[in-house]
């Protein structure tokens, strides 16, 4: 058995290598799908981990407390109610809406400055951070600070539509933007709590409420009394916002997938394609290896060996441009301006998981073929011309 597998991979080695061209465009084919699946798994893997880790820094395994209009109307003086929920740790009162700076829509985040270290985790790369007091200062990402063309001691203006006349701030600190939760909601602007509220005119209400645990199994029973005492309230578990977010993400993962799979049927379609000819063209050969008493099987598997050879050399180029394909894209959104993260995470699972792909497109394209060429008859083989 070790000979004939030898002997058929000797054989679909040199097939390969005398019909180059050919050759070179069915793996052209392979490598396609398989760095399409690839690269678009990889990406949906790094912006689903990118998604967990931030908000686990965020929440901290709590419980985000919204009015059910979700508008800035939750009165303020509710935290202090919350906070003596057995189980809650701190309550953390923001406000969370929509500016415009030079007519491009960012998400603004007011919070109390002594409490942002403990929502958010950011790192200045020039200028300070908020202080009780800087109502008139805002602290930007670094992305949105490059877009805008600002820098500290700059100023920039708020409005709350296009166009609008609205408030300016001054820079105070530019931060590393916020890898993963950023790329979704756009938040790179922050500013204290009391100028958010002026700036909506929504004093003493705020749009949402962070709830930090003692103990991060005791979520189920604190929601519960959250829910008892606000009915009204949307409350949403860290469970319950990943299980949402994970769903999205499936349904991504899905259509990106799909789209994806139509390259591999056009790479399979090429696999058939060429072992089919090679088939016709060695006819001949089947004829006299059948004449010296080679098996239906022997055949069989010398042409079903062409077909995973050039799979697996698909394959595995196919996952070196695969990995090559989100630095692209990467260099692409940055090109662009786009103000996105584009999270990479190599797993190596992805990777085994394209060279199975290659080899199982391999097979099943080439197993026609090859069951074709194992059943030729000798004697019309022999007559072939």
């Amino acid at each position: 058995m070790f000979r004939t597998a030898r002997f058929a991979f000797t054989m679909a080695r040199r097939s390969i290598t005398r019909r180059k061209f050919r050759s070179a465009l069915t793996i052209l084919g392979i490598i396609i799908g398989i760095s399409a699946v690839v690269s678009l798994m990889t990406l949906g893997i790094g912006m689903r981990s990118q998604v967990e880790s931030t908000l686990n820094e965020m929440l901290g395994a709590g419980i985000i407390i919204n009015s059910g209009t979700y508008g800035i109307d939750i009165p303020e003086h509710v935290q202090s109610y919350i906070s003596q929920v057995p189980g809650v740790n701190k309550s953390i009162p923001i406000v969370m809406s929509m500016v415009y700076i030079s007519n491009k829509p960012y998400t603004v985040v007011g919070i109390d400055p002594v409490q942002a270290s403990e929502v958010y985790q950011v790192t200045l790369e020039d200028g300070r951070g908020l202080r009780q007091g800087d109502d008139d200062a805002v602290v930007l990402d670094s992305t949105i600070a490059s877009n805008l063309g600002v820098k500290v001691n700059d100023t920039v203006t708020f409005s709350t539509q296009a166009g609008g006349v609205g408030k300016t701030f001054k820079v105070i600190g530019i931060i590393r933007p916020m890898a993963g939760f950023g790329q979704f909601v756009s938040i790179g602007c922050f500013i204290t709590l009391d100028a958010a509220q002026d700036f909506f005119n929504t004093h003493d209400r705020v749009s949402s409420i962070l709830i930090r645990l003692d103990d991060p199994n005791q979520g189920e029973q604190v929601e519960a009394i959250l829910k008892q005492m606000f009915p009204d309230a949307s409350i949403l578990s860290q469970e319950e916002i990943m299980s949402n977010i994970n769903q999205v993400m499936s349904t991504i993962d899905g259509v990106l997938l799909g789209l994806a799979s139509i390259s591999l049927m056009v790479g399979a379609l090429g696999i058939m394609n060429t072992i089919m000819m090679s088939v016709h063209e060695r006819r001949r050969e089947i004829g006299m290896l059948k004449a010296v008493g080679g098996e239906r099987w022997h055949v069989l598997i010398i042409f079903l060996s062409e077909a995973l050879l050039i799979s697996l050399i698909g394959g595995v180029f196919g996952c070196i441009f695969g990995l090559g394909g989100v630095y692209l894209i990467q260099w692409f959104v940055k090109t662009l301006g786009l103000n996105i993260i584009v999270p990479l995470l190599i797993s190596p699972q992805i990777l085994a998981l394209g060279l199975i792909a290659a080899l199982a497109v391999g097979s099943i394209a080439g197993f026609y073929p090859s069951w074709k060429a194992a059943n030729v008859r000798p004697v019309e083989a022999l007559r072939y011309e």
